[in-house]
C-alpha cells in the first residue's frame, strides 16, 4: 500500500498503466481535452510533465478511471474490494499528528497568487474560469470541533480568492453554524492525498465520523497528519498541495458557469473564500479530475456502494447487486425474483433509500449490470411501459441536476432543498414465462475451449 500520492503513480507507471504525454499543452482546455480522450479511448492514467507555464509541476488525470485501480490503491484484488472494505471499515485507526512533513517543504505566505503556484485547469468551453475538481476541502464543526471533509468544486476568482460550492454535508452544515455565529469557516484545500485518504474523503459516512480514521482502517495503519500553518486544522503530511484559508460569512457571488458532473453548465450563488497560505512539496504533482467522465462514475459508485452496499443488499430482499451511474442519477439493480412483484418492490425501496437517483432500472440475474448493452437489451425485451413503469413526484433530488426544482428549507437553513420526480422501470421477466425469456447462449464448454485458443491470438495484438 502507498504512503503518498506520487508513490501510487510510480507503481502504476511500472505496471504499464500510465500514458505520459511529453508535448507542451496548455492548462486551459488542452490538458482537460487530452484527459477526456485518454479516458474514453483506453482508460490509462494520463500524466503530463510539460504543462505550459508550469515546467516543474506534473499533472495527472484519470487516476481512478478503472475499478481495478481502486483495489490496487488499497492493496487488494478487485474481486475482494467490497469484502475487504466491509471487514476493515469499522476497525478505525485514528490519524497521528507529526511535527513536520513533505507538504511543508515549501511555505508561501504574504501576497498569494494561486495561479502562479498551481496549474489549475479550465475544463470546458463555457467554464467561467479555472476550477479545482479533485480538491478535498477539510474543515471542523464550529460547535463540536469534529473534523469533516469532502470534494467540492472550487473556482479561482482572484489571485487569493475562491468561489466554493458548499451545498452538501458536512461542510454545508459547518458553514451554516459558522454564519449563525457571524464567523468565518476555516478550510484547508488539499490536493494529491495518499490514495486511501482520497478515497475515504468521498465516501458517505454518518455525521461525526473522521474519514482519516476510516482511511487508516482501510490500509491498517495510521494516516500521518500535520498542523496547518495558519489554521486549527490538520492535513495529510504527504499531500502535494495545501491551500489554507477562510470562507467569509454571509457573502455570496455568482459562481459559474461550470461544466458539472451531470454534463451541463451550472451557476450558483456561492460563498467566497480567502487564501492566505499555500504549502507544497518539492516538484509537486497536481491531481486533476475531469468532470463528466467514466472516472467520476467509478468514484461515485465506490463512494456510495462501499459504505451502503451491504446495508442495502441486506435490507432489500432479493437484491443481488447495484450499479450507480451519472453520480447516482441512474441506478441499476440486479434482483433474484421469487414472486412477480419483487421487481416493483425493489424499485420502491430504492426510491426511498437515500441514493440521489432519478431513474431506477431493475433486471434479472442473467443480466450483467456493468454491461450497458445488456441493460438496454433487458429494457428492450422485458419491459412494457403500461405494466412495468412506476413514477413518484416530489422526491429528494440532486442539486447539480438542472432538471430539478430548488426551494428554501422549511427549517430556516441557508441550504436549498432539491426536489425531483423519480421513475422506475421493471425490466425483469415474468416468473410464469421464464422459458419464453430464456437467453440464447453458446454451450459453456465450447466457450471455454474457444476462449483458451483465442488467448494467444489476442495477446499478440496488444
Amino acid at each position: 500500500m502507498f504512503s503518498d500520492f506520487r508513490g501510487f503513480i510510480e507503481y502504476l507507471n511500472h505496471s504499464g498503466e500510465v500514458l505520459t504525454v511529453k508535448e507542451k499543452l496548455a492548462v486551459k482546455y488542452e490538458i482537460p481535452a487530452a484527459i477526456e480522450q485518454i479516458s474514453t479511448r483506453d482508460g490509462h492514467v494520463a500524466l503530463f510533465n510539460n504543462a505550459h507555464g508550469y515546467p516543474h509541476i506534473a499533472i495527472v488525470g484519470n487516476l481512478f478511471g478503472k475499478k481495478s485501480r481502486l483495489a490496487e490503491a488499497l492493496g487488494v484484488k478487485e474481486g475482494d474490494l467490497a469484502e475487504t472494505y466491509s471487514s476493515r471499515r469499522h476497525k478505525l485507526i485514528e490519524p497521528s499528528i507529526m511535527d513536520n512533513g513533505p507538504v511543508k517543504e515549501n511555505i508561501i505566505t504574504g501576497k498569494i497568487d494561486i495561479l502562479k503556484i498551481l496549474p489549475v485547469l479550465t475544463h470546458h468551453a463555457r467554464d467561467v474560469g479555472p476550477y479545482f475538481t479533485s480538491a478535498v476541502v477539510v474543515a471542523k464543526d464550529p460547535q463540536t470541533g469534529i473534523r469533516g471533509m469532502g470534494i467540492h468544486r472550487v473556482l479561482v476568482r482572484e489571485p487569493d480568492k475562491l468561489g466554493i460550492f458548499l451545498n452538501s454535508p458536512p461542510l454545508s452544515i459547518f458553514l451554516d453554524k459558522a454564519e449563525k455565529k457571524g464567523q468565518p469557516l476555516e478550510i484547508a484545500i488539499v490536493l494529491g492525498m495518499e490514495p486511501a485518504a482520497f478515497l475515504s474523503s468521498i465516501i458517505w459516512v454518518p455525521e461525526g465520523t473522521d474519514k482519516f480514521a476510516i482511511a487508516g482502517a482501510l490500509i491498517q495503519r495510521s494516516i500521518q497528519l500535520v498542523k496547518c500553518e495558519s489554521l486549527d486544522l490538520e492535513v495529510p503530511a504527504n499531500a502535494e498541495f495545501v491551500l489554507e484559508g477562510r470562507v467569509l460569512p454571509h457573502e455570496r457571488l455568482p459562481e459559474g458557469p461550470f461544466g458539472e458532473s451531470t454534463g451541463y453548465y451550472l451557476t450558483y450563488d456561492n460563498p467566497i473564500a480567502e487564501i492566505n497560505v499555500i504549502t507544497h512539496r518539492n516538484n509537486p504533482i497536481y491531481h486533476a479530475l475531469m468532470p463528466f467522465t467514466c472516472e467520476e462514475d467509478v468514484l461515485f459508485d465506490f463512494a456510495w456502494k462501499m459504505e451502503n452496499r451491504s446495508v442495502l443488499i441486506d435490507s432489500i430482499q432479493g437484491m443481488k447487486d447495484l450499479r450507480l451511474r451519472f453520480v447516482g442519477l441512474i441506478t441499476v439493480a440486479q434482483v433474484e425474483k421469487k414472486n412477480d412483484e419483487d421487481g416493483k418492490r425493489v424499485i420502491n425501496e430504492l426510491m426511498m433509500c437515500g441514493i440521489p437517483n432519478k431513474v431506477i432500472i431493475v433486471v434479472d440475474e442473467d443480466v450483467d449490470i456493468y454491461n450497458d448493452t445488456d441493460i438496454w437489451w433487458a429494457l428492450a425485451t422485458r419491459f412494457q411501459p403500461d405494466r412495468d413503469l412506476i413514477v413518484k413526484r416530489d422526491m429528494p433530488g440532486l442539486s447539480i441536476d438542472p432538471s430539478t426544482e430548488q426551494e428554501e428549507s422549511s427549517t430556516g437553513s441557508s441550504v436549498l432543498v432539491t426536489k425531483t420526480a423519480k421513475i422506475g422501470l421493471d425490466a425483469t421477466k415474468p416468473l410464469s414465462e421464464r422459458e419464453k425469456f430464456e437467453r440464447i447462449n453458446i454451450p459453456p464448454h465450447v466457450m471455454k475451449r474457444v476462449d483458451a485458443i483465442l488467448q494467444s491470438y489476442l495477446s499478440h495484438r496488444r
